[in-house]
C-alpha cells in the first residue's frame, strides 16, 4: 500500500550521521530475520492466491493500472485454469483521510498477514522509484502493533511493507521492481517532476539508496530495472483517480512479462496441478481438521499466538470429556452431552476436546482408536446428516460400502455403533441441533438406545432443542448424568478473559470501569464478552470509557447490532449491508472473488420494491465482470473481519458468519424478518435473485453446483406470478441439463440431490429429465469433439441416474447402447480399461433387467448377463484385487437370484425348455447355491459381514417352497446376525419378516404371530412408530390379532 504523507521530521544531519542512522535501523531489523519457506500444497479443490502490490502510491498509478488491468487478469484466468482464486490487494485509496495512524498502518500490515494465512509464505510485488512515502512519526506508532509486528521506528510504511511481508524471512515468492528514474530528464513541468520525487532531500534519497541495496543485496535474482518514458501532454485516469488524472508514462515491454512470469512460476511450485481424483471423505477430513484448529486455537476469545492452550473458565469441562473417553469401564452406554446457549463456547469446547483426544491417540499408536470428528455448519453440505452419517461410516468401516438411502444408512450407522464387536471409536459431533431435519425421520434415530461398550460418543447441542428434547425423552439413559451444562462465566473467569483480551492491546481497564462491564448479566457469555472487548479496545476516548461501558447493550443479538450500526457509519454502508445480506442468503458461504464481483456493480446492491416482476432476459451475460476496487472491499472487511471465518478449506477464500447469532440479527435488521414473514420473503427474493442471476453467468461449477440451484428454488417457490415461476424451473433445467453441472451431482450410488432437483422443477415421473439427458448424449455422440471413451462414460452415467429414477425401459435402451459403443471402439480403451467399463456395463444392465422381469427367458437373459461380467473378473489379472472380489460377490448372489426365479417358475421334475443349459428345478437350486456360498466366502474374506449375511438370504429364497431349509437357513443366520451386527438392525427385522412369511404359509399362525411382533418390535426401535416400513409390519401382524387374543396379549 503505502499511504501518502510526510517523509518526517526534516533534519540537516550530515550525510555520514544520516547514514549511520538509517543503517542502524536495518541492524535491528537483522535481529529478528528467520526464514520461512513456502509449503507445496497438493491437496485437491480450490485454494485463494492473494498478490500484496506495494509501493508509494502518488507515483506509480501506471504500474498499477496495467498489474491490475492486464497482468493480473491474464494470471487470474490461468489461476482458474488450475483450481486457483487470484486476489490481488491494490490498496489504493484504501484508507479515508480521516483515519487514524494505527488504522493506515493496521490497513497495510493486516492486508499481508492475510496473505500469510493463505499461502504461507506472501506473494509480494514492491515498485520503487524516487519516492520514499510516509514515515510515521514516535508518537504515530501505538506501542502494541510496534510490539506485534516488530517494527522499527525511522521506516516508511512502503519499507514495513517490505519488512514484514519479504525482506525478514527472505520471502522466494517476492517480487522488486526499481524503475529507472533517467524519465525525469525528459519532463520539464516541475508541478509534475514533484509526483515523482520526494520534496525532503536528502534523507530521501539517503532512504532509498540504502533500500534499495539492502534488496538487491538479499534478493538478487528477484530485483529487476525496468525502463519508461514520460508521455507528454497526456494524463492517466482510472476509476481511483481524481477528475484530472495522473501523468502518463510509457513502461518497457518487459514489464508485464517480468510480473506475469514470475508469478506464475512461484504460483506452480506452490499449487501443483493435482491429476488425483478427490477423495471426498478425505476432502471433508481436511476441512473439517483445519475448522477444528482454528476452534481450538482461539479459546473464549484468546488467541493462541500470544496465549497458547491458555482456557478459561472451560477447563473442567474438558476433564470431564476427556475422563468420559479415557474410563475403559464405563458400560453405561450413553453419549456425552455437551448442553448450553448460544455463544457459551461449545464449539472451542468441542474443538478442544478431540484435538486433545486426537493427540492422545496418536501417542499411543500401540492402542488403536478412531477419532471422528465434525463441525455441522463449518463446511458445505456439513448440515446434512447423510453426509455426517457416511463420513462416520467410512471412520468406522473404511473398506464398506455406502448404503444408497438416508433411510438405510441412519440404521446401518445405528446398528454398528451398538455392535459389540466394534472396535474402539470416539465421537465428536458439534452443533447437533443444525442438522437438517429430515420429514421421514425422527430426529436421533441414528444413535442407539445404547452404545456399544468401545463408542464413546460426544456430542454439542443448544439447550432444549429438538434433538435434546428427544434425548432427554429417552429412558436407556440417565439424562442427568450423561450431560454436561457451559455454566455461565463465573465473575473471576470473566475478569481473567478481559485482562488477558485488552491486555494483548496493552491496555487495561480501572476498577470503576471494570465493574459495570462485568455487572452487566451478559458478560457471563463468553462471545458476548469478547466483542464487547474488542469494542473497548478500539474506542478512542479513554475519558469516556465509562459511559461507553454503561451504553454497551445487554443481549448477544443487542450487542452485534449495536457494533453493526457503527460499521455503517464507519464504512460505506451500501458495500456492508450487501455484504452481510449475500452471505446470509447464501447457501455454503461466499468466495472473496465473488464478492468483489458482485459487489462492483455498486448501483445495483440498493434494495428496491421492484423485482418480482417477469423477467424472460434475467441477467446480461458479462465476459469479464469488473472486480470492486479492493481498497474499498478492505475497509468492508476491516470492520467485518471479527465476525467472519474461512468456510471449509481455510485457503479455499471462503467466507461465512463467525455465529449464527449473527445470522439473526442480520435477518432481523436488514431482511426485515422481525416486521413481518411477507417484508422478509420479499428482502430475502431479492438477494436470492442477485445470487441466482451471478452464478446463472458467473463461477465455476463447483460453486455453481453448490448455489445455484438453491437460489432458483427459492425464487421458484416465492415468485409472484407463474411466469417467474416457469422462468426459474427453466432455468434450472438448462442447468442440470448442463453435462458439467451433472458430472458434479450425479452419484453412482443414488444421485438424491440430482432428482430432487429434478423433481422440484415439476418432473416427477422424470420423463422430462429422461428425454433432455438423451437429447444430449446423443448429441455428444454426434459431436467429433468428444472421444468415444469419455461419451461412453456419460451414457452409462444417464443410464445409472435413469434407473435410480425407476425409469427402467429408458435405462435400458442407454445402457445397451453405452454397451455396444465400447464394442465398436476398442482402440478407446486400453485393454483392461475396457473390460473393466463392459464388466460394469454387463452388470448394469443385468440389473435394470432384473426389476421388472417376470417370465423365463427374461431371468434367462439376465443370467447370462451376470456371467459375462464374472467371464471378465475371472479372466483378469486384477480379479484378486478388492474391488474386484466384490463386485464377483455381487454378480454371483444376483445370479443365483436369479435362478431361483427360473426354480419358482418350474414343476419339480420338468426340464426348462428355455433355460440354455437344460438343468433341473433341483440341479438349479443347488447351482445357485453354489454361487451363494461362493460369494459368502468372498464376503468372509474381506470381512463384509453385512454383505455377508444377506448373501444367506438370498440362500434361502433359492427354497421356495421349502419350509424347513428356509427357516433353518433363516436361523442360523439370524444368530450370525445377533453375532456380528446385533439384535436391532433392519436385517433382523427383515429376518423376522421373512421367517413370519414362511409361517403364514404354512398356516403356523403362532409361530407366525411371534415373528411379525418381532419384526414390528424392532422397526419400532430403529424407524420409529410412524415410520412406512414399521406401518407395513403393524399391517401384518394385525392379521393375527386373534392369535394375540389367545395368549392374553394385545
Amino acid at each position: 500500500m503505502s499511504a501518502e504523507g510526510g517523509d518526517g521530521e526534516p533534519g540537516k544531519e550530515s550525510p555520514e550521521k544520516l547514514q549511520d542512522e538509517i543503517n542502524e535501523v536495518w541492524n535491528q531489523i537483522a535481529i529478528n530475520e528467520e526464514q520461512i519457506k513456502p509449503e507445496v500444497d497438493n491437496n485437491p479443490g480450490w485454494k485463494t492466491v492473494r498478490i500484496f502490490v506495494s509501493s508509494t502510491f502518488k507515483d506509480f498509478h501506471q504500474e498499477r493500472e496495467i498489474l491490475v488491468k492486464k497482468v493480473f487478469a491474464d494470471l487470474r484466468a490461468w489461476c482458474e485454469e488450475r483450481q486457483l482464486h487470484l486476489i490481488d490487494c491494490d490498496l489504493r485509496w484504501g484508507v479515508p483521510k480521516e483515519t487514524t495512524s494505527e488504522v493506515t498502518l493496521k490497513t497495510c500490515l493486516e492486508e499481508i498477514d492475510r496473505c500469510y494465512d493463505d499461502n504461507k509464505v506472501p506473494y509480494f510485488v514492491n515498485m520503487t522509484c524516487k519516492r520514499i512515502g510516509w514515515i510515521p512519526l514516535a508518537d504515530e506508532l501505538p506501542p502494541n502493533l510496534m510490539k506485534n509486528y516488530r517494527l522499527v521506528f525511522g521506516l516508511s510504511v512502503t519499507e514495513m511493507e517490505i519488512v514484514h511481508a519479504a525482506y525478514r524471512i527472505e520471502n522466494p515468492n517476492a517480487l522488486f521492481l526499481i524503475r529507472d528514474d533517467s524519465f525525469l530528464n525528459e519532463i520539464e513541468d516541475e508541478d509534475i517532476r514533484k509526483e515523482f520525487i520526494d520534496e525532503v532531500q536528502p534523507r530521501a534519497d539517503t532512504k532509498l539508496n540504502i533500500l534499495k541495496d539492502k534488496i538487491t543485496s538479499r534478493f538478487s535474482e528477484r530485483v529487476f530495472t525496468y525502463k519508461c518514458k514520460y508521455v507528454p501532454g497526456e494524463r492517466l485516469y482510472s476509476d481511483y483517480m481524481t477528475k484530472k488524472g495522473r501523468p502518463k508514462l510509457e513502461l518497457d515491454d518487459n514489464f508485464s512479462k517480468i510480473v506475469l512470469d514470475f508469478f506464475k512460476e512461484r504460483i506452480a511450485e506452490q499449487y501443483p496441478v493435482v491429476k488425483t481424483e478427490i477423495d471426498e471423505y478425505l476432502d471433508a477430513t481436511f476441512h473439517h481438521k483445519a475448522f477444528m484448529n482454528s476452534r481450538c486455537g482461539i479459546i473464549l476469545g484468546v488467541n493462541k499466538k500470544s496465549q497458547r492452550d491458555l482456557i478459561i473458565g472451560r477447563e473442567s469441562i474438558l476433564k470431564e470429556i476427556n475422563d468420559y473417553v479415557e474410563n475403559e469401564k464405563d458400560t453405561s452406554g450413553s453419549p456425552k452431552l455437551i448442553i448450553g446457549e448460544a455463544g457459551a463456547g461449545k464449539s472451542s469446547i468441542m474443538a478442544k476436546a478431540a484435538s486433545n483426544v486426537l493427540q492422545a491417540m496418536e501417542e499411543r499408536a500401540a492402542q488403536p482408536c478412531k477419532v471422528f470428528f465434525h463441525f455441522v455448519g463449518a463446511v458445505p453440505n456439513s448440515t446434512s446428516l447423510l453426509e455426517i452419517l457416511r463420513r462416520l461410516l467410512r471412520e468406522i468401516k473404511p473398506n464398506s460400502d455406502f448404503p444408497e438411502t438416508l433411510e438405510d444408512t441412519v440404521q446401518l450407522v445405528r446398528s454398528e455403533l451398538a455392535n459389540c464387536h466394534l472396535g474402539r471409536v470416539v465421537i465428536f459431533i458439534d452443533a447437533l441441533n443444525q442438522v437438517d431435519r429430515d420429514m421421514h425421520l425422527e430426529p436421533m434415530f441414528w444413535l442407539p438406545e445404547k452404545l456399544a461398550p468401545n463408542v464413546r460418543c460426544v456430542l454439542s447441542l443448544i439447550t432444549d432443542s429438538e434433538p435434546h428434547v428427544v434425548l432427554k425423552r429417552r429412558q436407556d439413559f440417565k439424562i442427568r448424568d450423561s450431560e454436561i451444562i457451559v455454566p455461565d462465566l463465573e465473575p473471576g473467569k470473566r475478569l481473567e478473559i478481559v485482562n488477558n483480551y485488552l491486555g494483548l492491546f496493552n491496555k487495561t481497564l480501572s476498577t470503576e470501569q471494570v465493574v459495570p462491564l462485568l455487572g452487566k448479566k451478559a458478560s457471563s457469555n463468553p462471545l458476548w464478552l469478547r466483542i464487547a472487548c474488542e469494542e473497548l479496545r478500539i474506542y478512542g476516548d479513554f475519558n469516556t470509557v465509562t459511559d461507553f461501558i454503561k451504553l454497551l447493550k445487554e443481549t448477544l443479538p443487542g450487542l452485534l447490532q449495536q457494533v453493526l450500526e457503527r460499521f455503517e457509519k464507519e464504512t460505506d454502508r451500501v458495500l456492508l449491508v450487501s455484504t452481510l445480506c449475500l452471505l446470509e442468503v447464501s447457501r455454503f458461504g461466499l468466495l472473496e472473488a465473488e464478492l468483489l464481483e458482485i459487489l462492483a456493480d455498486k448501483d445495483s446492491l440498493e434494495y428496491r420494491e421492484t423485482g418480482g416482476e417477469y423477467n424472460p432476459e434475467g441477467s446480461r451475460v458479462i465476459e469479464k465482470r469488473p472486480h470492486l476496487p479492493y481498497a474499498e472491499w478492505a475497509s468492508v472487511y476491516r470492520n467485518l473481519r471479527i465476525f467472519l471465518r474461512p468456510y471449509g478449506n481455510p485457503s479455499e477464500g471462503r467466507l461465512d458468519f463467525y455465529h449464527r447469532t449473527l445470522s439473526k440479527v442480520v435477518q432481523d435488521t436488514y431482511l426485515d424478518k422481525s416486521k413481518s414473514d411477507a417484508d422478509y420473503n420479499k428482502k430475502r427474493w431479492w438477494w436470492h435473485k442477485k445470487l441466482a442471476e451471478y452464478y446463472r453467468y458467473c463461477g465455476t461449477y463447483d460453486r455453481k453446483v453448490e448455489e445455484y440451484p438453491h437460489h432458483l428454488l427459492f425464487l421458484k417457490r416465492n415468485a409472484k406470478y407463474d411466469e417467474d415461476k416457469k422462468l426459474y424451473c427453466k432455468w434450472l433445467q438448462e442447468f442440470l441439463l448442463d453435462m458439467g453441472a451433472f458430472k458434479r451431482l450425479y452419484d453412482d450410488e443414488f444421485s438424491e440431490t440430482l432428482l430432487y432437483y429434478w423433481r422440484e422443477c415439476g418432473d416427477e415421473k422424470y420423463d422430462q429429465m429422461c428425454e433432455g439427458y438423451e437429447k444430449e448424449i446423443r448429441q455428444m455422440e454426434k459431436d467429433l469433439a468428444y472421444a468415444p471413451h469419455v461419451t461412453a462414460s456419460r451414457f452409462e452415467d444417464v443410464s445409472r441416474l435413469m434407473a435410480q429414477a425407476g425409469k427402467y425401459k429408458e435405462a435400458l435402451k442407454v445402457a445397451e447402447d453405452c454397451r455396444d459403443m465400447v464394442k465398436k471402439f476398442p482402440q478407446q480403451w486400453e485393454d483392461e480399461e475396457r473390460n473393466e467399463k463392459l464388466m460394469y456395463i454387463y452388470g448394469h444392465i443385468a440389473h435394470i433387467k432384473s426389476l421388472s422381469a417376470k417370465e423365463i427367458p427374461e431371468l434367462n437373459d439376465i443370467i447370462s448377463m451376470h456371467e459375462e461380467a464374472i467371464q471378465i473378473i475371472n479372466n483378469s489379472p486384477k480379479r484378486n484385487e478388492k474391488k474386484y472380489k466384490k463386485y464377483l460377490a455381487l454378480q454371483l448372489i444376483k445370479k443365483a437370484y436369479a435362478r431361483g426365479g427360473i426354480a419358482s417358475r418350474c414343476d419339480a421334475f420338468s426340464v426348462s425348455k428355455f433355460f440354455t443349459k437344460n438343468k433341473t428345478k433341483k440341479e438349479m437350486i443347488e447351482l445357485g447355491c453354489k454361487e451363494v456360498e461362493k460369494a459368502i466366502s468372498l464376503y468372509q474374506e474381506l470381512k463384509d459381514y453385512g454383505h455377508e449375511l444377506e448373501a444367506q438370504l438370498t440362500k434361502a429364497t433359492l427354497y421356495r417352497g421349502n419350509k424347513e431349509e428356509q427357516l433353518k437357513i433363516y436361523g442360523e443366520t439370524k444368530q450370525r446376525c445377533e453375532d456380528v451386527v446385533g439384535p436391532k438392525c433392519p436385517l433382523m427385522c427383515r429376518l423376522c419378516f421373512n421367517m413370519g412369511v414362511v409361517y403364514g404359509r404354512d398356516n403356523d399362525e403362532k409361530n407366525a404371530y411371534s415373528a411379525y411382533k418381532q419384526a414390528y418390535e424392532i422397526a419400532v426401535d430403529i424407524y420409529g412408530p410412524k415410520h412406512v416400513k414399521t406401518e407395513k409390519y403393524k399391517a401384518e401382524l394385525m392379521k393375527y390379532s386373534h392369535v394375540a387374543k389367545k395368549l392374553g396379549k394385545e
